[in-house]
C-alpha cells in the first residue's frame, strides 16, 4: 500500500485571489493583481522584521502600528474568504474529482492532505467527493493547513515569512515550528508527492526547504505535478532533490490528464 502526500496550491482553487484582492481595496493604493498583492504582503512583512529588530527611537510604536494593520488585514482576507466560499465565488476546479480518482482513490492508499492555500474550498471539496463515492470510506480525514486557515485569523502566513519571526512571541514559534515539522516528517513517509496547483513560488523558500527535507528519504520514489507549467515546476523540483533519493518526476497539464511528461 503506497503511502501518498498530496500538496495542493491556490491554482486548484478558481477565482483563489479574487476575495483576497477584494479585502485589500483600500489598504492597497490603487487595484493590483495577485503578483502585486504578493509585493504588498512581502513590504508589510519586511517593514514588521524592521521595526521588530530596530534600535532607534520610536522602533517599538512604529512595530506596533504595523502589527496591529496587519492584523487587521488578516481579518479583512479571512472574512472575505469566508465570505467567498459562501457564495461558491471560489471552488475547487472541475479536474479535482479527475485528479482523485486517478491518483489517490483507485486503489487502496494511504494519503495525506497539506494545502497552502488559507480557504477550505479544497478539504470541504475532497470530503464532499469521499461522501458522494465512498460512503463507507472510514479512514479520518485530515487537513494541514501549513500557511494558517480562515477559521484562526491571526495564524494566516504571508509571503515571505519564516517560522521564527521576531514579531512574534515564543509560542507562536514553536506552533509554527511544529506545524512544518508535521508537514516535512509527513512526507517523509510518503512513496509518492503529488503536487496540484502549486508553483513553488521563490517568495517561499521556507515551502521549498519543507519539501527539500521532506523529500530526504528513501521512501521516496514520485512526484507528481500537476500544473498547466509542470516544466517550470519540475526544473524548481530538481534543485530541492537529495541526489541519494532520485525519484520518477512527472507532469499534467491541468487539462490534459491522460498526456503525462517524464523530467
Amino acid at each position: 500500500m503506497e503511502k501518498i502526500a498530496f500538496i495542493t496550491g491556490s491554482g486548484a482553487v478558481e477565482n483563489a485571489w479574487v476575495p483576497i484582492l477584494t479585502a485589500l481595496k483600500g489598504d492597497a493604493e490603487y487595484n493590483i493583481d495577485s503578483d502585486g498583492a504578493n509585493c504588498f504582503f512581502a513590504r508589510l512583512v519586511y517593514l514588521m522584521r524592521f521595526y521588530a529588530t530596530g534600535t532607534f527611537p520610536d522602533a517599538k510604536e512604529h512595530a506596533q502600528i504595523c502589527l496591529k494593520m496587519v492584523k487587521d488585514i488578516k481579518a479583512k482576507i479571512s472574512c472575505s474568504l469566508l465570505l467567498a466560499e459562501e457564495k461558491k465565488q471560489i471552488r475547487a476546479r472541475k479536474e479535482l474529482d479527475t485528479i482523485l480518482n486517478k491518483f489517490i482513490f483507485s486503489e487502496v492508499h494511504e494519503s495525506f492532505f497539506i494545502t497552502t492555500n488559507w480557504d477550505t474550498v479544497i478539504d470541504t471539496a475532497i470530503e464532499e467527493h469521499i461522501k458522494s463515492n465512498f460512503p463507507f470510506y472510514t479512514s479520518n480525514i485530515q487537513f494541514l493547513h501549513l500557511h494558517g486557515c480562515i477559521t484562526h485569523p491571526q495564524s494566516l502566513y504571508l509571503p515571505s515569512e519564516v517560522i521564527r519571526e521576531a514579531y512574534r512571541s515564543s509560542e507562536e514559534d514553536i506552533e509554527m515550528g511544529a506545524l512544518h515539522g508535521a508537514a516535512w516528517s509527513t512526507i517523509e513517509q510518503c512513496n509518492k508527492t503529488i503536487l496540484y496547483g502549486l508553483s513553488l513560488d521563490p517568495l517561499d523558500a521556507e515551502l521549498s526547504h519543507t519539501l527539500s527535507v521532506g523529500w530526504s528519504s528513501p521512501n521516496l520514489k514520485e512526484i507528481i505535478i500537476i500544473n498547466p507549467d509542470h516544466k517550470k515546476v519540475s526544473q524548481r523540483i530538481k534543485l530541492l532533490l537529495d541526489s541519494r533519493y532520485p525519484a520518477k518526476i512527472i507532469g499534467y497539464s491541468s487539462f490534459h490528464l491522460n498526456e503525462k511528461f517524464e523530467y
